[in-house]
């Protein structure tokens, strides 16, 4: 691959993070491309735009530093540090993809029930740590190898424990900020005077918030620059300060905890499954609430695809994997002593008499699979194992009266690709992955699985997608997600979103050097134009 920056900026980059740090290597950039529907893990990139290098800054001045020699060079940039899969990477051929993985700091604030973490801090690492101090924190879908900052300044946040750990787009408190020109900008208290004695507890004083111009309910998904360190709110935790496991890889099991519980409930129509929903929220008897899709639940409990597909063929699977128990959801409920938990099973066994609903039988090593995933969302990534392409779509947050709809809507959009002879798995024919937030909300994607290997298995998955974002257009079903880069297509319907959007862009980045491919640019899309 030709060098695609310039031998003096180059050098100046190699000045500020030293030469370990850079790096031009055909395989090194290309793994920085965009990671997409179908991509590749060879140096042929998906979208054939890498990055002309790979910077790994080691503080928030190096960050700074590198930023602002983007902007005398007039090269563009974009930040990442892990998670899911590389939807971070850059959208621009000879842009600077900045590699995060050496800020990976954590200090836990027990007092304020907090941390302040770097880019590099997987949920999971923080989760260790804040069990320590009876204390849990949220975890995306994405699971435990995600980046608690990143979801929180840059992303939507959504996730399986929601129900008790809201998102993070409200866990994010203060924050440390580089901005696309290359300041350092503290928001909240952290950037009131001395930090050592204001703490990073507090996200906003009076007035119009930073918080809710960078990252709104969405996030710039890098559009605005590089979030450097953040505090970050945490839950308390009835259990141990260590998790013990049961079973051996991949299948680990979490031991409940004394005073814990958890269980499957289903309900024979979706309606019913709205109304107790809807009283689970009210009596906050239910700590955790998820929603596995059937197939995505005999994935998690079956050790190989192999297992998965012969206990299927066979109609061997258990109970709580089979479409007779998918309308409804596993729940863990936590409490600190024995009476609590049985005022909860209690007020959970009335919901269920009174809406319909009954708990599934679970074999107790099944169980403690699911609890595990509840916790730490270990298991919600293995249902890419069932194919090798996967899509991700709808993305509603919303009440959770419609919990029917959303389950039509996307039943109609998969058509017939899942039976017999269609160009999906046949094993997953629903793939509605849910979780709650708050006691308020629920949150629903669904997420088809494909053959990449299939030219018209993963043109099926692309068109599911691409429909249900149309369709989210024409005909919205509560507020919808995973429209990154649309704004000018889908803003008009949400307040004229996008004028806002804008105005924050081009004040806080007039050279458009932040890469905006999955925000928003300096003029509108051309597309707009024609739309719908």
């Amino acid at each position: 691959m030709a060098r695609l920056l310039p031998r003096s900026f180059y050098a100046e980059l190699a000045a500020i993070v030293g030469e370990a740090n850079l790096s031009e290597d055909d395989h090194v950039v290309a793994s920085h491309d965009w990671f997409g529907l179908g991509a590749d893990p060879t140096s042929r990139t998906l979208l054939g735009k890498p990055p002309g290098a790979v910077v790994m800054p080691g503080s928030t001045e190096e960050v700074a530093a590198v930023i602002k020699a983007c902007n005398r060079h007039g090269v563009k940039f974009k930040a990442h540090s892990t998670g899911y899969g590389n939807y971070a990477g850059v959208g621009t051929l000879g842009s600077v993809s900045i590699d995060l993985r050496r800020m990976n700091r954590m200090e836990i604030d027990p007092t304020n029930r907090m941390a302040v973490i770097e880019p590099y801090v997987t949920a999971g690492q923080l989760m260790s740590e804040a069990l320590k101090h009876h204390l849990m924190c949220h975890i995306i879908g994405a699971g435990p190898i995600h980046s608690p900052l990143a979801s929180a300044t840059s992303f939507a946040g959504m996730g399986v424990p929601a129900n008790h750990t809201s998102n993070n787009s409200r866990n994010l408190l203060s924050a440390e900020w580089v901005t696309p020109e290359g300041e350092i900008v503290r928001i909240g208290s952290a950037g009131s005077g001395d930090v050592s004695s204001a703490g990073w507890y507090a996200g906003d004083g009076p007035g119009p918030g930073f918080r809710g111009m960078l990252r709104g309910v969405f996030g710039a998904t890098g559009g605005l620059g590089v979030f450097t360190r953040i505090g970050y709110k945490l839950y308390p935790w009835a259990g141990p300060a260590k998790l013990e496991w049961t079973g051996a890889h991949p299948q680990r099991g979490l031991r409940l905890p004394e005073h814990f519980a958890c269980h499957q409930v289903a309900w024979e129509r979706w309606e019913h499954a709205a109304e107790g929903t809807h009283h689970l929220f009210q009596s906050k008897c239910v700590t955790l609430i998820a929603r596995t899709p059937p197939s995505g639940i005999a994935s998690m409990l079956s050790p190989t695809n192999r297992d998965h597909y012969q206990a299927y063929s066979s109609a061997r699977l258990p109970e709580v994997a089979t479409d007779d128990a998918g309308k409804g959801w596993s729940l863990m409920l936590m409490a600190w002593s024995a009476d609590e938990l049985a005022w909860k099973e209690a007020v959970l066994a009335a919901i269920l008499l009174r809406t319909q609903g009954r708990k599934v039988v679970m074999a107790p090593e099944h169980a403690g699979v699911m609890a595990a995933s509840l916790v730490t969302s270990l298991y919600v990534a293995r249902f890419c194992r069932m194919g090798t392409a996967a899509g991700v779509s709808l993305g509603i947050l919303d009440s959770a009266a419609l919990l029917p709809k959303a389950i039509q809507y996307a039943s109609e959009a998969i058509g017939d690709e899942t039976r017999p002879g269609g160009s999906m798995l046949e094993s997953a024919p629903d793939h509605n992955w849910m979780w709650t937030n708050e006691g308020r909300h629920f949150w629903t994607e669904n997420n088809p699985v494909g053959n990449r290997f299939s030219r018209r298995s993963l043109g099926s998955v692309v068109e599911f997608v691409l429909y249900t974002i149309f369709k989210a257009e024409r005909a919205p079903l509560g507020i919808t997600f995973f429209q990154m880069g649309m704004g000018d297509l889908f803003g008009p319907k949400l307040g004229h979103a996008q004028r806002w959007m804008r105005r924050v862009k081009t004040t806080w980045d007039p050279k458009n050097l932040s890469d905006s491919k999955t925000f928003i640019g300096p003029q509108p899309d051309a597309a707009a134009k024609v739309w719908p």
